[in-house]
């Protein structure tokens, strides 16, 4: 795992909220901080395009 990465978890499974505890804590001594995705998306002056990729829109 590096900054940036993404972990995505499956709501509906048997163990997912049992080992979601551990799993931020784990996460969380090794230094990196958990944020939503929300907090990863820019929001002013990008453009999410068809395949999921944020790009720079340009100034007009």
């Amino acid at each position: 795992m590096r900054s940036g990465s993404i972990i995505l978890s499956h709501n509906g499974t048997k163990h997912t909220a049992d080992s979601l505890d551990m799993l931020l804590t784990n996460i969380e001594k090794k230094g990196y901080k958990v944020v939503t995705v929300s907090e990863l998306i820019y929001k002013e002056n990008y453009i999410i395009d068809v395949n999921g990729t944020q790009r720079l829109t340009k100034n007009e």
